[in-house]
Order: structure tokens, then C-alpha cells, then sequence
């Protein structure tokens, strides 16, 4: 925060018409430094008002670095509103981010638990820069969720050809989200078509949750192994890991496999070394400490 801002916040309550010039201003560089600043002084100051009417201005912005520089600064009064009880709070927020997802307005919203904000939330998990905010916010309302996520997990854009990246991670997020939570064996006749899925992370987070529940056996733990062939460094990491995680159920399938005659074609080597270590760490008690891909 700038050294001027500073100063100015020091004034108290005297400096909120400087402080409200300073943060309607738009900088065409995309400079947002000082205005962030000015947001931190005016809820200093409790001027939660200013920021509610600056989050209530109208603005299109088309240059692309102008229109990082605004949402910095909207994220950052959006933050700050979340010490402000108001019930005008929620429905501004709620409007923001029907319009444009950002981390800042999905982070306060994620504070209020509300039902109404879920289908943002799941909206949210496709967008990099959302994802961690929407996330957290959906574990917080947790049960309420679950069956968005369930519907989430399963459905591919498009539904028939090549499904798109966005589309990949909001299903990968939305796996996550329900193995971390916990889901019930109920849910499991939806999710256990996704052992088989495209994308070697969703049907990996598949097997996981169908393992866990004690519903999924040898054909999970097949697929996994057979990932590793076209897996990288860290889905590989994570395979070794949930295999791990579940030696009881794999322990006889992986065992097998060492010794299995189709371990003589091309990248045996590899597959060899791999089995090996999960046998290790599973017969040490190793609990993985890596997490898997979410």
C-alpha cells in the first residue's frame, strides 16, 4: 500500500470524499495498487457504503488491461464488504457474479452459506482463477451441495465429441469435492460410470471414491494400473498414491500383476518399478501424503 494512502486514511472519517475519488478513478494502464489502497482506508474507516456504490457501478470495460486493473479492485471491495452486515451485501455480490465470476465476490458469497449461490459456485470450479474460492465455498454448505455435484461430476460439454478443457475441470473439481466430502453408496450407481471416463483424472477420482465405499474391486484397481501408460509425472504420483491408500482392496490385484506375463511388453520396466512401490509402502503402513488430483 502506497505511503500516500496512508496519510490520507489518517485524516479518519475527513478523508472518505478523497479516498471515494480515488477509488471510482479508472487507470486505462491498469495500475491498481493505489486504488486497492483506497478500498483498504474507506473499510478502515468503515465507509462500507463507498464500496457498495462503486460494486454497484455500471462499467464495460474492452481493453483487456484496463479490465485486469478493475477487477482487481473490485475483488479487493468485494473482500472487504464480508465485515460489513448487510443484507443489501448478498444480492450486489450475487449480481456481480452472475455476470462475471471473481474470486474476491465468490469468496464473500462463500461466507453467507446460501443455498442461492450454488449454482455459481459449480460454475465457478471451471474458472482457474475462481476454483479455489468456489471450492472452499462449496464444502462449506456442504450436504446442500452434494446433489449439484453429483449432477456436476457427470455432466460432459459437450455431451457427445471432444469434451472441452473448462468442461474437464469443473468435473475433476466437482470429483473432489464429493471424495472429500463423502458420499454415500446411494450416489455411487451415478459416479461408477466415470471409472471409464476419457480423462484419466476423473476416472482415477472415480475409482478413488468407488474404492473407498467398498463397491468398486479388482476392475478399479485394473484401471488405475492401467493409466500409467499414458499417465504423467504427477497423475502418477497420484495413482501410486490411491492404490496405496486402498492396499486392502488391491493388495492380491497388484501382487499379480508382478508376475503377470503381460508385464514382458514395452514399458514393463516402468509398470514393474511401479507396482513394486505400492506393494512396499503398502506393506510399510506408508500412507500417502501427496494429494490427489481434484
Amino acid at each position: 500500500m502506497d505511503r500516500a494512502t496512508i496519510q490520507l486514511a489518517a485524516f479518519g472519517r475527513r478523508a472518505i470524499p478523497a479516498l471515494r475519488t480515488l477509488l471510482f478513478e479508472r487507470d486505462p494502464s491498469g495500475v491498481f495498487g493505489p486504488r486497492c489502497g483506497a478500498v483498504w482506508a474507506l473499510a478502515s474507516l468503515h465507509a462500507f457504503e463507498v464500496l457498495m456504490e462503486f460494486l454497484a457501478t455500471s462499467r464495460e470495460i474492452v481493453d483487456p488491461v484496463e479490465r485486469v486493473g478493475e477487477e482487481a479492485v473490485i475483488n479487493a471491495a468485494a473482500r472487504r464488504l464480508r465485515d460489513f452486515d448487510d443484507e443489501r451485501v448478498f444480492p450486489l455480490l450475487l449480481a456481480i457474479a452472475e455476470r462475471r465470476l471473481l474470486p474476491g465476490v465468490i469468496e464473500t458469497l462463500g461466507r453467507c452459506r446460501r443455498s442461492e449461490t450454488i449454482s455459481l459456485l459449480i460454475a465457478g470450479l471451471a474458472d482457474d482463477d475462481a476454483r479455489p474460492a468456489a471450492a472452499a465455498a462449496l464444502l462449506k454448505l456442504g450436504d446442500r451441495a452434494r446433489p449439484a455435484l453429483l449432477r456436476a461430476a457427470v455432466l460432459a460439454v459437450p455431451s457427445s465429441g471432444v469434451e472441452i478443457t473448462s468442461s474437464r475441470r469443473r468435473r475433476r473439481s466437482a470429483l473432489g469435492l464429493l471424495r472429500a466430502m463423502g458420499v454415500g453408496q446411494d450416489d455411487w450407481p451415478i459416479l461408477q460410470p466415470l471409472t471409464d471416463d476419457l480423462d484419466s483424472r476423473i476416472a482415477m477420482l472415480a475409482c478413488d471414491i468407488g474404492l473407498g465405499l467398498g463397491m468398486a474391486g479388482d476392475e478399479a484397481v485394473h484401471r488405475l494400473v492401467s493409466m500409467l501408460s499414458t499417465a504423467d509425472l504427477l497423475l502418477s504420483l497420484q495413482l501410486e498414491d490411491c492404490l496405496v491408500r486402498h492396499y486392502g482392496v488391491a493388495r492380491r490385484v497388484v501382487n499379480s500383476l508382478i508376475v503377470d506375463n503381460g508385464l514382458s511388453t514395452d514399458g514393463s520396466g516402468e509398470r514393474r518399478a511401479f507396482l513394486h512401490r505400492v506393494i512396499s509402502r503398502g506393506e510399510h503402513g506408508l500412507d500417502p501424503t501427496r494429494p490427489a488430483a481434484s
